[in-house]
């Protein structure tokens, strides 16, 4: 670019829609944009193959939600098959996983991110307002039993919501063999339910606690994305803070 940097890692959003509707994401009653307006996935296709052309060499797909739009798994098989291309992955709220981890894996997808913002089923439902924990957490043993390898939790913490969490998330990502990545909240799209400023906690201080339990040790990893990996000494699990 500009800056002299080679752009290898590329985000593809393949859909602006979501089955979820997380409290710190979007507003209850959403507007998606029109179904025209989003690229195909074919055109989608050709987008990846022209980058990978130019030197890419990772692409993760996003979203919204990636794993409701149709047809999914074939956007999935034709990347995989690009000449050049290291390493695909996916980021998704799990909601869709337990049907399809397996076809993914077949497809070729090499990693999945997937987010876990509580494991208290009430608690899960008030901050997704739509999304059953027990879904995700069938997603995330198909996706241990399709064979995926570091599978990442992603996990929002907001003070006086989910932050009496923190070490048991921890916990459970050590106890399933997961990394984990800790997420800031970032000023994005319309909150209606709480301010941002009264919710906001930042990484040093979950890093601390957690610190304070699990001494951290710094990683050398590097994923290519935002986060600053950690790791401890009786673990493989490595804890990662992703601030904007």
């Amino acid at each position: 670019d500009g800056f002299g940097r080679q752009i290898n890692y590329v985000r593809l959003s393949v859909t602006d829609r979501c089955d979820f509707r997380c409290v710190y994401c979007m507003s209850e009653d959403m507007t998606f944009l029109p179904r025209q307006h989003i690229l195909s996935l074919e055109e989608l296709y050709r987008i990846g193959r022209v980058l990978v052309s130019l030197g890419v060499t990772k692409i993760r797909l996003t979203g919204g939600e990636p794993l409701i739009r149709q047809n999914i798994v074939w956007l999935v098989q034709q990347l995989a098959a690009l000449d050049g291309l290291k390493e695909l992955t996916l980021t998704t709220n799990g909601s869709q996983l337990a049907r399809l981890a397996q076809p993914l894996k077949a497809a070729g997808l090499d990693r999945i991110n997937i987010s876990l913002d509580s494991l208290q089923p009430e608690r899960f439902l008030q901050i997704t307002r739509t999304g059953q924990l027990a879904d995700v957490l069938a997603g995330i043993q198909a996706a241990q039993d399709a064979g995926f390898e570091r599978i990442k939790l992603n996990c929002v913490i907001l003070r006086g919501r989910n932050d009496d969490e923190i070490l048991p998330l921890v916990n459970f990502a050590r106890q399933q063999c997961l990394d984990l990545a800790f997420i800031e909240e970032m000023p994005l799209g319309v909150i209606t339910e709480h301010q941002r400023a009264q919710t906001y906690i930042s990484n040093d201080e979950i890093r601390q606690l957690i610190d304070g339990q699990y001494p951290l040790l710094a990683a050398t990893d590097n994923t290519g994305g935002p986060a600053r990996y950690y790791r401890t000494s009786d673990s493989n699990t490595r804890i990662g803070f992703i601030s904007p």
